[in-house]
């Protein structure tokens, strides 16, 4: 199961921290929902051999992004 890297990347200046309103939906959801339940979920379903996937947490929030 892959994590997330959350560093800033050295090649680009573009910062989605700036981009996104501080008082956008998604903020206060991100505030409102801890989403780490969502690798206990999925944990039995995920190989230990093998390279790592995308993180589960991040699929999650594209998929609950998407129907928002």
């Amino acid at each position: 199961m892959g994590r997330k890297d959350s560093q800033a990347k050295w090649f680009y200046n573009f910062s989605l921290e700036d981009r996104v309103p501080q008082d956008h939906l998604l903020r206060s959801v991100a505030k409102a929902v801890d989403f780490s339940f969502v690798r206990d979920l999925v944990r039995r379903t995920y190989s230990h051999t093998g390279t790592p996937s995308v993180d589960p947490v991040v699929v999650f929030k594209m998929a609950l992004l998407g129907y928002l």
